[in-house]
């Protein structure tokens, strides 16, 4: 028996409950893991909301953890118990201990924690698949970042000053503006009050962005549309604010419409090493650092979605269990 966090039906973050369960030994090609942190992501919100409607009830969300594999099933090469794991986008991390496919597991490298891993592990490599494989950025290039203080946004803030991108990010307050200024982003557009399109083309001279990186969907599809350069790329990876269907009409001439997934790169085993090698490299130079995670207990989880939904979270948000 073990303890997850549930729910039986989808709602605020007053739906969770902490209850026990029973988890099987592995089947074939599972290992059951012990959890020691967890990342949290929009999609763990999307789904006890309900914008993402879980398979059944009760339903356990979640989708990455680290911690050390207790058992392995049949037909499992290559781990063992007492392994240390973590592993990215597999629903039903929020529990203390669960089972899960072997092959969605990477190894932790020695000097990398658990809590480093769930800070930056799905959000690290969302960021090399926008910035290495969706938009081929070079040194120099100016780029829209929305929701620049969130988990992923503030790792993209500090990778785009280590490769000198110069990168705008847009804010909900000034407080925040403030922040990532310091986190490696050349300016902050605080949208609540001013016009991000018309800043950009401000801030760029008139020639708009190289790329724009937009996971909030229909709140700023219009705005990151308006702010591409010629030859620039609209790059969407998420729609927080409601999905949008946006048409070859309404992008400018001579511009590109790209959407990205951090599954395309599991799924091409070169590219998925490339972006682990970058994450824990960067994660060891401090470019992605896990120190500033808000943290809370797996429990306590509901205090961090209302935390996300209330847009008062910065940077990335971590589940001790």
């Amino acid at each position: 028996m073990t303890h997850a966090l549930r729910f039986h039906e989808t709602g605020g973050p007053d739906v969770f409950r902490w209850e026990e369960v029973a988890v099987p030994a592995p089947g074939d090609g599972e290992v059951r893991i012990r959890h020691a942190a967890l990342g949290f992501n929009s999609l763990d919100a999307d789904q006890r909301a309900g914008r993402m409607a879980p398979s059944s009830f009760p339903c356990i969300t979640g989708i990455e953890g680290a911690g050390t594999v207790e058992a392995v099933g049949s037909g499992v090469d290559g781990w063992h118990e007492g392994d240390r794991v973590a592993y990215p986008l597999s629903f039903g991390a929020y529990a203390e201990t669960r089972l899960v496919k072997a092959a969605a597991l990477v190894a932790l490298p020695d000097d990398i924690t658990e809590t480093q891993a769930a800070a930056v592990l799905t959000k690290g490599l969302t960021v090399y698949q926008l910035f290495v494989r969706m938009s081929r950025l070079a040194r120099g290039d100016t780029i829209l970042f929305h929701a620049a203080a969130g988990g992923v946004g503030l790792l993209a803030c500090r990778w785009a000053a280590q490769i000198g991108v110069r990168l705008i990010g847009t804010v909900g307050s000034d407080d925040k503006a403030a922040i990532i200024k310091t986190n490696g982003a050349a300016e902050a557009i605080v949208y609540t009050r001013e016009d991000t399109a018309a800043r950009v083309r401000e801030i760029t001279g008139g020639a708009g962005v190289a790329a724009v990186f937009d996971s909030v969907g229909k709140d700023t599809i219009d705005s990151s549309i308006a702010a591409l350069g010629t030859y620039g790329t609209l790059v969407r990876f998420g729609d927080t604010s409601g999905e949008v269907v946006t048409s070859s009409k309404s992008l400018p001439v001579s511009t590109f419409f790209a959407k990205a997934s951090v599954m395309t790169l599991m799924r091409h085993p070169d590219d998925y090493r490339a972006a682990l090698d970058a994450v824990w490299s960067m994660t060891r130079d401090g470019t992605l650092r896990a120190d500033e995670a808000a943290t809370f207990t797996l429990q306590d989880a509901g205090a961090a979605h209302t935390l996300f939904e209330t847009r008062r979270n910065i940077g990335p948000i971590v589940f001790t269990v």
